[in-house]
């Protein structure tokens, strides 16, 4: 026996050897993980599913025309199938998507293929002929009760494709998909508790975002073509704790060539609006998320559109879906719309709010709002709204004003809006042209019973304008705490600068001024210690009363505290010249004598200069004498003044001296 043969013999031997040991190794895949095939399981709920291709029961095929020995069709306008794996801990799918060679060659129209886990979307691919064979392997999470596969398709002029699900097999013992969520749901299976004109992919298969993808979980608001207006849809969410909302919102792309409108999108958490944009045929694919207040009842999502020149455009909103991620919320004041309130009088007033479209909300610029307030006088008087607070609690309102844009070119004539709390003007503004987007936002006094909107207009040659308030709304927000009168002090001074002091303050604090009518006296810088002192130039020579609230940072202002001032001082009377002799005396004291004066009166003199150089005590007679080291040799003058008992100092009068 050769080398060459003893070599070979021997490698043979020892990789059989090790080929025959491997078999009794336990496999590491085959250890760690097990897997079911998709076509040995019944689904739990179908339509337009197929096992095999037409009556004579072929095989699929994949794009390319070979032969698919595991697959599974779906074929329809909205095809899909459900497989409960509730415990069955399948912990991933694989498998291939393809479009069955048969009905690829020509105008099959489109389609699009989803895989689910309960509500969550873990992948969604639109197929054509050029898709080929796409591998899918995604990941469960771990507790996912329903697996569903959802097809949507639009036919072509030569029919549907048919979408083949090829190898599909669930995986047991592998890694699962880590969520954060400890709840998920998509709006769709929430379902609308109202809604105007909405579509989802339950009803509808054809819903497109702007790219021409079709959607397979979502829905789309529009309204008719030959008018706009307004279109929502309402969700009760109420008790279930979820804190996020997320979607991917666009045109649909049907509507964006040629001249389709304006179209604007709202998202509000019962009245708080959390999201708002206008959306263009140039608008890509928004993928929104937005946190949910803790309490809210309704989640609404609106469009408001002007019809253009083709109709109207379609909004849709694919995968919408609400969850809870951790523990916390977004925290909002409470917020209600001018129709939550309620309004109980009106004339030339509309509004616009998530269910009842009063006109359609265009700003100066002409961009678009959700929500808000039209007014326009007519031949009945000026426009207003009034609505009653005595019951709600709120204690600001707020808006975006402006002049509608199709109410600028031209003569409008002129228009001034005033916001009144039971009758008192909080806020007035004439409106222009130039006057663009203001944001107006005002406190209602604590304890106001009605909150008025008046806009007093003069018409012009093309009729009035119409005012609008965007996003309007009232709201219920922390107030400063209110002084106690004890803190605060009045000085009334004669002849000077009143001072209004203000003790016990934080830092940042304003301090206001009012007089008892409500016109504001005087506001302080905000404090940088903890007290303020605002001089005010006049209260006036009686005594009488100030108002006084505090702002701390952050909050409203508080309601003000009523303080009383005394009236101001009497001025002592002046003494004449006449009273007053002057000894200018030669290398000893000058004295000044006054008389003629009331018992405890004190005497001050000072230079021409207005230098205080003595002051006398209080007076035991009628007159008194003051010694002053030296006044000089040559002649001059000095000034001298008067306090008497329970009086200011008087006016000074100047008296001559001679020369020593």
């Amino acid at each position: 026996m050769n080398k060459q043969v003893l070599k070979t013999m021997i490698a043979f031997i020892v990789l059989f050897s090790v080929a025959a040991y491997s078999n009794f190794l336990p496999s590491k895949v085959s250890a760690a993980t097990s897997s079911v095939r998709l076509s040995s399981l019944s689904p739990d709920s179908k339509d337009d599913f197929y096992t095999t291709y037409g009556y004579d029961e072929e095989k699929f095929t994949d794009v390319y025309g070979k032969i698919v020995n595991d697959g599974l069709g779906f074929y329809g306008n909205s095809p899909y199938a459900s497989y409960e794996v509730s415990g069955k801990e399948y912990s991933s799918f694989e498998g291939k998507v393809t479009l069955d060679s048969r009905e690829v060659n020509g105008d099959y129209g489109k389609s699009v293929v989803g895989f689910y886990a309960d509500d969550r979307l873990l992948y969604e691919k639109p197929l054509s002929k050029s898709s080929g064979v796409i591998n899918v392997n995604v990941k469960l999470p771990k507790n996912t009760k329903n697996f569903f596969i959802i097809v949507k398709e639009v036919e072509g002029s030569k029919g549907k494709h048919l979408i083949v699900v090829q190898d599909g097999t669930f995986v047991k013992g592998g890694s699962y998909l880590s969520v954060p969520y400890s709840s998920y749901s998509s709006l769709i299976t929430i379902g609308t508790s109202n809604s105007e004109r909405y579509h989802s992919t339950e009803s509808y298969h054809d819903l497109e975002d702007i790219n021409g993808n079709l959607i397979t979980n979502g829905f789309s608001l529009d309204t008719p073509g030959y008018e706009g207006g307004l279109s929502y849809s309402t969700f009760s969410i109420e008790g279930n704790g979820y804190n996020t909302l997320e979607t991917s919102i666009s045109l649909d792309a049907r509507y964006v060539n040629g001249d389709w409108g304006k179209s604007v999108v709202g998202i509000y958490a019962d009245d708080y609006l959390l999201y708002e944009k206008e959306y263009t045929s140039k608008t890509p694919i928004q993928k929104v998320k937005v946190s949910i207040p803790k309490g809210t009842h309704h989640l609404t999502l609106v469009t408001n559109q002007i019809k253009g020149a083709k109709g109207t455009q379609a909004v849709t909103f694919s995968q919408p879906v609400v969850s809870k991620v951790g523990s916390s919320y977004k925290s909002i004041p409470y917020t209600a719309l001018p129709s939550t309130i309620g309004g109980n009088a009106s004339n030339g007033a509309w509004e616009t709010n998530l269910s009842q479209f009063g006109g359609i909300i265009r700003f100066s610029n002409g961009t678009l709002a959700t929500s808000g307030l039209i007014l326009e006088s007519d031949y009945d008087g000026d426009a207003y709204v009034n609505y009653n607070l005595s019951d709600s609690g709120v204690n600001y309102f707020k808006a975006k004003l402006a002049l509608d844009s199709a109410y600028l070119q031209g003569d409008y004539g002129s228009s001034t809006i005033q916001l009144l709390a039971d009758n008192r003007v909080l806020y007035s503004k004439a409106l222009t042209k130039s006057t663009g987007i203001v944001n107006v936002g005002v406190q209602i006094p604590s304890k106001a019973q009605e909150f008025k909107i008046v806009v007093k207009q003069k018409e012009g040659a093309k009729g009035y304008h119409n005012v609008v308030l965007g996003n309007a709304v009232f709201q219920k927000l922390p107030v400063s705490s209110k002084l106690s009168p004890s803190r605060v002090s009045v000085a009334n001074n004669y002849n000077q600068n009143d001072v209004v002091t203000v003790k016990s303050l934080a830092k940042g604090d304003v301090i206001k001024v009012y007089n008892t009518k409500g016109a504001l006296l005087a506001t302080s810088k905000p404090v940088t210690s903890n007290y303020a002192k605002i001089s005010i130039k006049q209260l006036g020579t009686a005594k009488g009363n100030i108002l006084v609230s505090r702002t701390t940072s952050g909050v409203l202002e508080s309601d003000s505290v009523s303080v009383p001032y005394a009236a101001e001082p009497v001025p002592s009377p002046s003494v004449a010249a006449k009273q007053v002799t002057i000894e200018n005396n030669k290398n000893k004291n000058d004295l000044i004598t006054v008389k003629s004066l009331s018992k405890n009166d004190v005497i001050k003199v000072y230079n021409s200069k207005g230098s205080l150089i003595a002051t006398s005590k209080p007076v035991a007679s009628n007159y008194t004498k003051i010694s002053i080291k030296q006044l000089g040799t040559g002649k001059g003058n000095v000034l001298i003044s008067r306090i008497s008992t329970g009086k200011v100092e008087s006016a000074k009068t100047s008296v001559a001296y001679k020369a020593e």
